[in-house]
């Protein structure tokens, strides 16, 4: 008994063909099974460091007219 995939009916038919007419009994998979590599070892990050999880309730706020003047200041750089 031979094993061909859905995939081998398109790229091998003559192949497939032979087989079965030398008799063979030809069994066709959906599709091949691709065996992955093993996931990478999970590595700790320590996410207090983080800007996003940072607590930022002791932090000014710019008013409208501060953020005009900021960006007005790197108009230029960017």
């Amino acid at each position: 008994m031979k094993t061909a995939t859905a995939e081998d009916l398109l790229t091998r038919l003559p192949t497939i063909l032979a087989w079965l007419e030398a008799g063979d009994e030809v069994v066709v998979k959906p599709r091949t099974v691709k065996h992955s590599e093993p996931p990478p070892a999970e590595q700790k990050v320590d996410w207090s460091k983080s800007a996003a999880f940072r607590d930022r309730t002791g932090e000014r706020v710019l008013n409208a007219e501060e953020t005009a003047e900021l960006y007005e200041s790197f108009k230029g750089d960017y």
